[in-house]
């Protein structure tokens, strides 16, 4: 037998590896998986079933999505015979029944799980809600997930057609507009003070908690871009990337030109060494600066020269200091104790410990968590006397 090679990853392998998928993202693979099953139920009568619609048999190869593992495929009668498998948490419940007869709708769930998957990462109900939905695709979703297949869409063209609806888009409220965007900046003392480590691993943290994070590259490192050679990944139309959980921007030079970065709740611009150049960014509440720096007692005077430019006063937000060391008592060294004794009121120290993969922090999730407490003092709150994320929670 030969088979066609498919050069790609699995939807499963995607999310694994990227993590969850923007809403946008989400309803453009939906789409093409709507066209797919339409295709197979309409190819013949009586229609043509999948029954095992699930991540691991969905390729994305370049962009497309391709359906394999035709194992539990059937049509007619042999569908209420052959199709009582499938995958938890991707099976409709009448495949579980063998009193209930099996038709296009059985499928149909299918889809919800698979779009529930893309924006959560889970295929399993009793996890709830990681990252809250959007109310639009809730509502879709819902839908096709609904135990009585009278009240589901009728057919995946339905399906099709409610989702790109919602891609199209309706003209928001005037009183549903995006406040600004929080710009944390990052800056290090030194190389090695872990300023791209602490900015990755916020980022990764706040998209686990439902925050939309970007993290862009304001240095010429290189990092982002050597980590998409590595991984094969490939920007959208902004310039973003996509990768280990983490919306990234690579440093693209100023001559780049480039679509404004919307819909992020946080961005977080790296600037590496050029601190000087990160205090100039400050100009508003709405940004926060961090500032990364060893604790060894021969580096103080580069930290030193750091909290000098903090005692300027340049920006109103918050700042946020960060020493690179594990050992316990590192606040009360001589030089340190010299150094923030003129440090500006107001001013927050942590000590952050040692994690290899910021992606995967692990226990140490404790420390990004008290890091973002810190952040959050600093936003206004809205006329709803929510704190101001909250609005961007999906």
């Amino acid at each position: 037998m030969i088979e066609e090679y498919l050069e790609g990853h699995s939807l499963y392998a995607l999310i694994r590896d990227q993590g969850t998928l923007q809403d946008a993202e989400a309803i453009r693979y939906g789409l093409q998986i709507c066209s797919l099953v339409e295709y197979m139920h309409s190819a013949c009568d009586p229609p043509i079933l999948h029954l095992d619609l699930q991540p691991n048999n969905l390729m994305i190869c370049g962009g497309t999505v391709r359906l394999i593992d035709f194992d539990h495929a059937s049509a007619g009668r042999a569908a209420d015979r052959l199709g009582r498998y499938g995958t938890v948490g991707c099976a409709a419940p009448e495949q579980y029944d063998p009193d209930r007869t099996l038709d296009p709708r059985t499928d149909i769930y299918a889809i919800g799980a698979v779009l529930r998957f893309m924006l959560q990462g889970t295929l399993r109900t009793e996890d709830g809600q990681p990252y809250p939905l959007s109310k639009p695709l809730a509502d879709i979703i819902s839908r096709c997930m609904e135990k009585d297949m009278e009240k589901r869409y009728s057919t995946a063209g339905e399906a099709a057609e409610a989702l790109q609806r919602l891609l199209a888009g309706e003209k928001p409220e005037k009183d549903k507009k995006e406040p600004p965007s929080l710009t944390v900046v990052f800056a290090g003392s030194r190389p090695g003070a872990g300023t791209t480590h602490l900015a990755f691993g916020l980022c990764r943290w706040l998209d686990r908690k439902g925050i939309w994070a970007l993290y862009e590259e304001k240095n010429r490192s290189m990092a982002v871009r050597t980590m998409a050679e590595s991984l094969r990944a490939r920007p959208d139309k902004r310039g973003i990337y996509r990768m280990k959980g983490c919306w990234m921007r690579p440093w693209y030079g100023p001559g780049a030109k480039l679509p404004e970065a919307k819909g992020f709740a946080v961005i977080l611009k790296d600037f590496g060494l050029e601190w000087k150049e990160a205090a100039r960014v400050l100009k508003d509440e709405n940004t926060v600066f961090v500032g990364c720096a060893a604790a060894s007692p021969w580096e103080g005077d580069r930290a030193g020269r750091m909290l000098d430019e903090l005692k300027e006063g340049k920006g109103g937000g918050q700042r946020i200091l960060v020493f690179r060391c594990g050992a316990e008592g590192f606040l009360k060294r001589t030089w340190l104790r010299k150094a923030l004794s003129g440090c500006p009121e107001g001013v927050s120290v942590f000590c952050s410990p040692e994690y290899r993969d910021p992606f995967r922090p692990g226990h140490q999730e404790d420390f990004l968590q008290a890091v973002w407490k810190r952040i959050e003092r600093s936003l206004p709150l809205r006329q709803e006397k929510r704190r101001w994320f909250d609005w961007w929670r999906r």
